[in-house]
């Protein structure tokens, strides 16, 4: 498998412990979880889906994100929402992105994975993630990270993906219910992770102009 890591300082939501209360059962802030496509319908040539699954709205921005690189280069691009997508007949590659909880893929994501992983063993596929763990850069959170990925690799190991991003995040508490806020809050202190939007925009696009290159 070739890849190429770009880590930034790091943040998402989720990733540095498997006890965390089930977000689904908070009551979230507003959230925005973008779904555009761009291209020619004149271009004849198929277009590549970017599927995320995102808590709190920073991986569908770094998703939103490497789509606009995609659009820039003139390439016929969607992205959008992995427990929205029925399927992926018609692109020619696919872009996988996740949040990460309990160490793993949030389960849309995997999902995804799996439920296509007839089609998507036969066309190029990338994986990226944001992630907490990569708050403090170091080799040991780099493979800390790098280990989120083996749950649907092991998953899923018909699909082989060309390339492996972990990128910066935001940590947002006005996002959260004020359970999950609560115990969220309590667990970052602990591990001293500040709030803020830690996103390297330039990392996020670099990678994205690099795996379109493989695809």
């Amino acid at each position: 498998m070739k890849g190429s890591l770009f880590l930034g300082a790091a943040l998402s939501g989720l990733g540095l412990s498997s006890g965390l209360v089930s977000p689904r059962r908070a009551s979230a802030g507003e959230v925005a979880f973008p779904e555009p496509s761009c291209g020619d319908d004149k271009n004849t040539e198929k277009p590549v889906l970017i599927a995320y699954a995102s808590l709190c709205g920073s991986t569908a921005g770094v998703a939103e994100a490497i789509g606009h690189v995609f659009c820039d280069k003139g390439v016929r691009t969607d992205v959008r929402l992995a427990k929205n997508v029925e399927s992926v007949d018609g692109y020619r590659a696919v872009i996988v992105g996740s949040s990460v909880r309990s160490a793993s893929w949030w389960p849309d994501a995997m999902t995804f994975v799996s439920r296509h992983e007839e089609i998507l063993a036969r066309i190029p596929v990338a994986y990226f993630l944001t992630c907490l763990a990569l708050y403090k850069d170091s080799p040991e959170q780099r493979k800390v990270a790098l280990g989120y990925f083996d749950p649907v690799l092991k998953a899923s190991p018909g699909v082989k993906p060309v390339d492996l991003g972990c990128f910066a995040g935001a940590l947002d508490y006005s996002k959260m219910g004020f359970m999950y806020r609560t115990i969220m809050k309590s667990k970052m202190k602990d591990k001293g992770v500040p709030e803020g939007d830690f996103r390297d925009w330039t990392a996020i696009r670099t990678w994205a102009r690099t795996v379109l290159s493989r695809l």
